[in-house]
C-alpha cells in the first residue's frame, strides 16, 4: 500500500514541479538560514498543527511553498505519515519551503467540513506568514487519499486562478 502512495505522491510531486518555473533569488537578501520548526499550532484545536521547513537563502520572491496533506480516510493518519518523504523532497527541491500539516480528524465533534476548513486555516496562516518566514505566495498543495482530496477541494474552492499574461 505505501508503494501505491509514494507513486501517486511522486507523481503529483513531480507533475506539480515540472510546471513550476525556476529563477535565482536577485533581491539581495543575503545569507538566511535553513529553519525547522515541529508542531506550529495554527489553529485553537491540538490537531490543528504543522511542521515547517523553511530552505536557506530562501526569499519571497523566490522560495516557492509546499504544502502536505495526509490521507487516512478523513479520520485516522497523521502529518508524521510523511515523514520520510519530507527529506526526499528537501534533497529534490533544496529551494521550496515545505509545510507538513495535521488537520482535525473526523470524528465527533469534528465532522466535515471541519477538516476543510482547516486545510484553508493553514493555507491562510502560512500565507500571512509569508514575510516573516520568507516565502512566495506560489503554493503547491499535495496529498494522498483523504489529503489529496483535501488538497483539490482548497484549489477547487479557494485559490484564484493565475489569468495568462
Amino acid at each position: 500500500m505505501k508503494t501505491k502512495h509514494f507513486f501517486w505522491l511522486a507523481f503529483i510531486i513531480a507533475t506539480t514541479l515540472g510546471f513550476s518555473s525556476c529563477k535565482k533569488d536577485n533581491n539581495g537578501s543575503g545569507e538566511v538560514q535553513s529553519v525547522t520548526m515541529m508542531n506550529v499550532s495554527y489553529g485553537s484545536n491540538t490537531q490543528q498543527k504543522m511542521d515547517v521547513y523553511l530552505p536557506a537563502n530562501r526569499s519571497t520572491a523566490a522560495t516557492k511553498v509546499i504544502i502536505m496533506i495526509h490521507g487516512g480516510g478523513w479520520n485516522t493518519g497523521d502529518k508524521s505519515d510523511f515523514n520520510e518523504y519530507v527529506d526526499s523532497l528537501k534533497r529534490r527541491e533544496p529551494s521550496y519551503a515545505i509545510f507538513n500539516i495535521n488537520y482535525r480528524l473526523a470524528n465527533a465533534p469534528d465532522i466535515f467540513p471541519a477538516q476543510e476548513q482547516d486545510v484553508k486555516s493553514a493555507v491562510e496562516f502560512i500565507y500571512n506568514k509569508r514575510i516573516e518566514y520568507k516565502i512566495s505566495d506560489k503554493f503547491v498543495l499535495i496529498g494522498a487519499s483523504a489529503g489529496a482530496h483535501l488538497a483539490l477541494l482548497q484549489g477547487y474552492k479557494y485559490i484564484t486562478p493565475v489569468q495568462p499574461k
